[in-house]
């Protein structure tokens, strides 16, 4: 400070010398000469000091892991998609994509964050769309759908015509970048902040790191038709209904609205000793599917003539699942039904079974003898 109020005396004298000799008789001069010796003590001052550059950071780095051991997904390549909703600033969310989808790093502006991650991202899905910008509302719905009328009723039903691919999420609440964490990344902020990280860091505790398990939020569910007359078969389709529409990311509760999925049944396979009874199944994922409710299943098989169609209902269907579970650690609700026997009907073009085969221009048969 003594410094300073020596330089400031020096340089107003030297201002009133200057301007004594080049302004004499000017009334205004006394300002004048307070103003510019101003103007030469900040000079000096910018000058004569050692400079350094101040740099402002505006967020902070953030490790997201991911621990996939529980979503019951088919593959392990795919990637991730972690969605982060501000509490203030209203709607709108930052995207980060997890090419790695067990770890990534994201910069965050100081804040509190609900955060979901979920697999793969919003383009990867080929009948699953989302929906909604703030993290109660954020979706996944079914978007393979169709609105059809029956002519004969006029009731109208909306009907999936593909189900969902296996989706898993998990999600946090109020995760908090606080003004001390801006600029972990930098150098010279680095050791600081790390430093303050307690030792048992990879239990949880790192305020830098952020941890999802996700779970699914799929269910599989099989169909096992039995048919009497299964000879008589060509193809077969069903529907089922009160099948969640969509299902929130960040509660995995499907939404109150229902529709109706309809899958074909294949693999047909007759009973042992018989050519004429058997079993068609079929597979297909749901949205959190409630077997606590009443479920009804429409069953309808196209017949060998090409002409014929069987149908039958079913109502308050029951369910079971399956131990042990499946080769994605999952346990499938299973449904089997029984249908009534399907009269013979002469298959088209002359085959006796519809999952037969004509066999023609073998010429006459001739008896000869082989030898061994």
């Amino acid at each position: 400070m003594r410094t300073l109020s020596i330089l400031h005396h020096r340089l107003h004298r030297l201002a009133r010398i200057i301007f004594s000799k080049s302004t004499a008789g000017y009334t205004g001069c006394h300002h004048l000469r307070k103003s510019v010796s101003i103007c030469v003590i900040c000079a000096a001052l910018f000058c004569g000091c050692d400079r350094r550059d101040i740099t402002y950071y505006m967020e902070s780095e953030i490790t997201l892991l991911a621990d996939w051991s529980d979503a019951r997904l088919e593959t392990a390549t795919e990637g991730s998609t972690t969605l982060f909703f501000p509490r203030t600033g209203g709607a709108g969310y930052k995207t980060v994509l997890m090419g790695n989808r067990n770890r990534e790093v994201a910069r965050l502006p100081e804040g509190c964050y609900d955060a979901v991650i979920f697999n793969r991202s919003f383009g990867d899905f080929s009948s699953v769309s989302f929906r909604g910008d703030t993290y109660a509302t954020m979706e996944a719905y079914l978007s393979k759908v169709e609105t059809r009328t029956d002519p004969d009723t006029r009731v109208t039903t909306r009907v999936v015509t593909a189900s969902p691919e296996r989706i898993a999420a998990d999600r946090t609440e109020c995760f908090t970048v606080s003004e001390a964490m801006l600029g972990n990344y930098s150098p010279e902020a680095l050791n600081r902040n790390r430093a303050a990280v307690p030792a048992d860091s990879e239990a949880g505790t790192d305020p830098y790191t952020l941890r999802f398990h996700p779970l699914a939020l799929t269910q599989k569910i099989r169909v096992t038709v039995h048919i009497a007359g299964l000879n008589n078969v060509r193809t077969a389709l069903c529907t089922l209904d009160g099948v969640p529409e969509s299902i929130f990311l960040a509660t995995g509760l499907p939404s109150g609205k229902n529709v109706s999925q309809q899958f074909m049944l294949e693999n047909p396979v007759f009973d042992e000793g018989s050519v004429f009874d058997g079993s068609m199944t079929g597979e297909f994922n749901v949205f959190g599917f409630d077997t606590a409710i009443a479920h009804a299943l429409h069953f309808k098989a196209g017949l060998v003539d090409g002409k014929t169609v069987y149908e039958q209902h079913f109502d308050d269907i029951e369910f079971t699942t399956a131990e042990p579970m499946d080769e994605y650690g999952e346990i499938i609700i299973h449904i089997t039904l029984s249908v009534g026997r399907i009269d013979d009907v002469k298959p088209e073009g002359g085959s006796d079974s519809g999952f037969g085969a004509e066999v023609e221009g073998w010429g006459d048969v001739e008896d000869c003898d082989v030898d061994m």
